[in-house]
């Protein structure tokens, strides 16, 4: 009876770092690909185009104690520096920071926390 106790209590456990949703990946792959693999590059391997659009590997990185979803809405509303405004809905900011995520190289436990001082 205890046994049955423990392993019902462990059954409601998440886990720490959770994969990431796949199908969101995917589909935010499927738009960085059809929209913004013009100006950055958008696959984990680099091979940026000639625009010094950053890669989405290193904007991976650079946002990873961040919120890339709101960075993502700023540009879909007004744009990024020399990025024009790209209008984006809210499920494909949702896709495009899922995605961009799977390109950060760090493990979480390698990952910088900022400070909170």
């Amino acid at each position: 009876m205890l046994a049955s106790g423990v392993v019902a209590g462990c059954a409601v456990l998440e886990p720490l770092y959770p994969g990431p949703d796949l199908p969101l990946v995917d589909s935010g792959r499927a738009l960085a690909l059809g929209e913004c693999s013009a100006c950055h590059a958008v696959g984990a391997g680099g091979g940026a185009p000639a625009t010094g659009a950053p890669s989405f590997s290193s904007v991976a990185e650079r946002y990873r104690n961040y919120r890339l979803d709101w960075e993502l809405e700023t540009i879909s509303q007004v744009g990024h520096y020399r990025m024009p405004a790209k209008t984006l809905t809210s499920p494909e900011i949702a896709a495009l920071a899922a995605y961009i995520r799977t390109l950060d190289s760090a493990k979480p436990s390698e990952a910088a926390t900022p400070s909170t001082r």
